[in-house]
């Protein structure tokens, strides 16, 4: 498996990963140092991320749990941090519908609609999010538009 690649302190860093299934929606990530040795465990369940073995200063504990979503977490659109907080991006489309729902940190904040007549999208809030600017709604018209992100 290729190295996970870190950002870090305006450097990168690489550390060998092994996954491992714990049970269904539940897996550790271990990370280990040039020499093989394992230092770091990492868990995600149900979405959850959480360093869970191994001292780390906060910010290597961060960049890493950044790294690991960004490689592993299937339901990650786009990460990025506001005001100090990490937000996780899932943007998905309704089956059987003609929407993608979008999800920040796995709360629902609203939804994109292709209109039948226009064939233009527009996005509805259900839960206002700050962080979700106009700029970012343009960016996921851009990526579904693209085919970025899958659709109906």
């Amino acid at each position: 498996m290729k190295p996970l690649e870190i950002h870090i302190r305006d450097k990168v860093i690489f550390a060998r990963v092994k996954v491992m299934h714990r049970s269904i929606g539940s897996s550790d990530y271990t990370l280990y140092d040039k020499n093989g040795v394992s230092i770091y465990i990492f868990r995600n369940t149900m979405g959850n991320w959480e360093h869970a073995y191994g001292k780390l200063a906060d910010d290597v504990r961060e960049a890493c749990l950044d790294a690991l979503i960004l490689r592993f977490d299937r339901n990650c659109t786009e990460m990025f941090y506001y005001k100090g907080e990490r937000q996780v991006v899932d943007i998905s489309f309704a089956a059987g519908g003609s929407s993608w729902h979008v999800l920040v940190n796995r709360y629902h904040k609203g939804s994109i609609k292709l209109s039948d007549m226009t064939m233009e999208l527009a996005y509805s809030e259900h839960n206002r999010c700050e962080a979700l600017t106009c700029e970012r709604i343009e960016k996921y018209f851009r990526w579904i538009r693209e085919g970025k992100i899958k659709g109906g």
